[in-house]
């Protein structure tokens, strides 16, 4: 890598400039990730096959839905375990980001590095890709969901596919970790005395298994990735290992910070790789690679999330598709759409008694407030100070018993209620607890 006139490296601190300018990164990947433009098949096909060009592999066949709904119906029409030999293995760290995130790495230090990674909200912005990603696949992973105890041996749709695809995933997972190796201190040297040594023979190679890779796989960390592996092959199925696989690579860093390192503080990089890394995620929509095949949703319709990342919308779907599918999200919870084409202004307190899900009575409890639910479920008073009420609301609505404290403002009249636990006592005690253990009296004195 070439050093450039004027630029120290590794960067250590921003300038004014450069500072001023994350604000505006965040912005535009936040855009990206939230974009309901369709895409353009033409342009996502040229991306595609250039990418994998790039990345010294085989022209995919390319699939493109409109929505989850339609990739269902596809599936649905097709032997699985035919896909699952067509499609080949996921990949689980497309090259290109790996390839990049190792340039950039080199170039920036480390405290540098997280600082930026936090400015950019990456962790907002990675949160809301992975859920877009998680609600686009679920009701296909739903599809692959077979649990392996229940369905006979013949039957089982990956069949003699399944010890390909973990050897497969394997080979990936070694290939990461000798890139970690390599980037330390005498790595190159080890990884090639490693395979100078496999290279002799298969007694050689076989000693070297029984001495390095079979300690390896005894380690916890190696032991969790396989387990991790083995639980989604069984409970979640292919598309959930493409997705999952995806989202939990953290040696790679989010487009949003290789996009600032590279247009702002002007770090090298290979140009062609970044042009279509950046490519497959601005114009592609939502993609899972595999070996063979590359799977391509459009973009949704519409796209509603809060500021931390989490899709949500209040009276209608949070997610809509072209293919007529919709998710109803509360603050990145699912919601039925009993309940998601309601606004929790009109929801009814009543509802909770009859919700048997505890996840969805707690979205009810927090859309509707305690200040009405002390209203309408008629809570019980347990204790009184002042313009303060110890409530306890009497139906068995939560995990454990409601207890609110309830306040009157004495010149508006406005009553507000906070929960407080169960293990009070009285509305002085509530107060306390309400305010830091603060006794009532001490904070009237201090304010």
């Amino acid at each position: 890598m070439s050093q450039k006139v004027g630029i120290m490296w590794p960067i250590e601190t921003l300038t004014p400039v450069q500072d001023a300018q994350i604000e505006e990164f965040f912005q535009r990947w936040l855009a990206v990730t939230c974009n309901t433009t369709p895409i353009e098949a033409q342009q996502v096909k040229q991306t595609i096959q250039r990418s994998y060009a790039l990345m010294g592999k085989q022209q995919p066949e390319i699939l493109c839905f409109s929505g989850p709904l339609e990739a269902q119906a596809y599936l649905q029409e097709r032997r699985i375990d035919q896909l699952l030999n067509q499609w080949g293995v996921p990949l689980l760290t497309l090259p290109l980001a790996r390839q990049l995130s190792h340039q950039i790495r080199s170039q920036l230090r480390v405290e540098l590095l997280l600082e930026m990674s936090e400015r950019l909200k990456v962790a907002e912005l990675a949160t809301l890709s992975h859920n877009l990603n998680l609600i686009t696949w679920t009701p296909l992973a739903e599809l692959f969901a077979w649990n392996t105890q229940n369905v006979e041996e013949d039957t089982v749709p990956w069949g003699e596919w399944s010890p390909s695809l973990w050897d497969q995933l394997w080979q990936q997972q070694q290939t990461e970790w000798r890139q970690v190796i390599q980037s330390q201190p005498g790595g190159d040297l080890l990884v090639q005395v490693g395979e100078t040594l496999w290279q002799w023979g298969e007694p050689v190679g076989q000693a070297l298994e029984d001495a390095l890779i079979h300690p390896l796989r005894q380690q916890p960390e190696v032991q969790a990735w396989e387990q991790g592996m083995q639980q989604m092959l069984t409970t979640m199925g292919l598309v959930g290992i493409g997705w999952q696989a995806l989202t939990q690579t953290s040696e790679v860093l989010h487009p949003a910070l290789l996009d600032y390192c590279i247009e702002v503080l002007d770090c090298d990089h290979d140009l062609e790789a970044w042009t279509q890394l950046r490519s497959l995620s601005t114009h592609c929509g939502l993609i899972l690679p595999f070996e063979q095949t590359c799977v391509v949703f459009d973009r949704p319709l519409k796209c509603h999330a809060d500021p931390e990342g989490r899709f949500h919308y209040e009276g209608g779907a949070a997610l809509q598709f072209a293919d007529g599918y919709r998710s109803y999200q509360f603050h990145g919870v699912q919601i039925p759409e009993r309940y998601g084409t309601v606004h929790p202004h009109i929801w009814k307190a009543d509802w909770l008694i009859h919700e048997q899900n505890a996840e969805l009575r707690r979205v009810l409890i927090q859309g509707i407030g305690y200040d009405r639910l002390c209203q309408e479920l008629q809570a019980e008073a347990l204790n009184t100070w002042r313009e303060y009420t110890l409530l306890r609301i009497a139906p068995a609505i939560d995990v454990e018993p409601i207890y609110l404290l309830k306040m009157t403002c004495p010149s508006t009249g406005y009553i507000h209620a906070t929960r407080v636990p169960p293990s009070i006592q009285s509305a002085r005690e509530a107060i306390r607890w309400v305010n830091w253990d603060t006794d009532p009296e001490e904070f009237a004195q201090e304010s």
